[in-house]
C-alpha cells in the first residue's frame, strides 16, 4: 500500500503558445433545470419587498414556472420565503408577495400576472 502525505508542492511552469479560455461565455443562456433547454427565467426566493435579498434557486423554462414555484415553496428562511421569477438579466419579473397581498396563491398570482401582461 502506498502512503500519501498532505504536503503542498508549488510547481511553477511557463507555457508558450495559445491559451484556451475555459471560462463560460458571458452571454451564454443558462439551461432549464427541468428540461435542459435554454431557460427563459430564473427562480428564486426573496423577502416581501422588491429591494430585499434574493436567493437564486435555478434557471427555468416558461413551461416549468408553475412547477418551480411549487418546488421552492417552503424552502425559505425568515423573511426570504417569497417565490420570485427573474428575467435573464436577474431583474424581478414576478413577485409572489404581490399575489399574496391580493389574496392569491403564488401560482394563481402568476397566472393573473400573465393575463395582465397580455400573455
Amino acid at each position: 500500500m502506498k502512503s500519501v502525505r498532505n504536503t503542498l508542492n508549488t510547481i511553477t511552469e511557463t507555457y508558450e503558445g495559445p491559451l484556451e479560455n475555459t471560462l463560460p461565455s458571458v452571454g451564454k443562456v443558462p439551461l432549464c433545470s427541468f428540461s435542459g433547454k435554454p431557460a427563459h427565467f430564473y427562480i428564486g426566493l426573496s423577502g416581501p419587498g422588491y429591494n430585499d435579498e434574493i436567493r437564486l434557486m435555478g434557471a427555468i423554462c416558461t413551461e416549468f414556472v408553475e412547477t418551480s414555484i411549487v418546488n421552492v415553496l417552503g424552502q425559505g428562511v425568515d423573511e426570504v420565503q417569497w417565490p420570485v421569477i427573474l428575467d435573464l438579466k436577474k431583474n424581478i419579473f414576478y413577485h409572489s408577495h404581490d399575489a399574496h397581498e391580493q389574496g392569491y396563491s403564488a401560482i394563481i398570482g402568476w397566472n393573473e400576472f400573465l393575463v395582465s401582461q397580455g400573455n
